[in-house]
């Protein structure tokens, strides 16, 4: 009599060592089915509806023990990486968080610029007209910029200004004093505690003009800019 499965005959005997040699194969796929899955959801966004359902039966306050909300990322100098360059984009909320709450930075205007985050300091917190001696009050708002610019790995450059008021015979020309006050700014973020280089320019009278004229605008014209590099310096 015929067997009603001939093809049992080509399959190894499953009471042999050769028999049981294909659940090591199968074993292998279902782990590699199981990390496939296990890596897709890691890869998932978790539904906020349900992460905040799952904290309602955790155990814990909401004070920061267990079953509180995920701590969010702090736009502070702190959280920058000091060896790194920072994106110039986060970077400009860091000092849009800051600016407000510092009456000594209540000036200070700051715009974008291809490669650069400018921060301009107006003449009339730093320096009276024709002079490069800080007053105390700049004293204080670079004491605060060099805090912030401490925990940056970015390139700086420090770049002073002057009005179209002839400089006279303290200074050889508008250029001079420019760059003796960008210099000035440079050494008082020294001693502030600010220990990268400084890249220090001046620019004499020769953009006077893009702030317009008038008292309050020759104080924008005596301005001294720290621009901050979307690059790092190059210790």
């Amino acid at each position: 009599m015929k067997s009603a499965f001939p093809l049992l005959k080509l399959l190894p005997n499953p009471a042999t060592t050769e028999g049981k040699a294909w659940l090591v194969t199968f074993t292998d796929l279902i782990c590699l089915m199981l990390t496939f899955f296990v890596m897709l959801y890691s890869m998932s966004e978790p539904d906020p509806a349900r992460y905040q359902k799952a904290l309602g039966v955790v155990p814990g306050d909401s004070s920061g023990g267990i079953g509180a909300k995920p701590p969010t990322a702090a736009l502070t100098a702190e959280s920058l990486n000091r060896d790194k360059a920072a994106d110039l984009g986060y970077l400009r909320r860091v000092f849009e968080n800051l600016l407000p709450g510092n009456p000594a930075l209540a000036d200070i205007r700051m715009w974008r610029e291809p490669g650069g985050l400018v921060l301009s300091l107006p003449g009339d917190l730093l320096f009276a007209p024709g002079q490069a001696d800080l007053a105390g009050a700049g004293r204080e708002a670079l004491f605060v910029m060099a805090g912030v610019a401490g925990n940056l790995g970015n390139a700086l450059e420090v770049v002073g200004h002057a009005d179209a008021t002839p400089a006279g015979s303290h200074w050889p020309s508008n250029w001079e004093l420019s760059l003796a006050r960008a210099q000035a700014v440079a050494d008082a973020l020294r001693t502030a505690g600010y220990l990268r280089p400084i890249t220090t320019r001046g620019h004499g009278d020769a953009r006077a003009g893009d702030v317009g004229g008038g008292t309050e605008q020759n104080a924008q014209a005596r301005r001294v800019e720290l621009v901050v590099r979307d690059h790092g310096d190059a210790r």
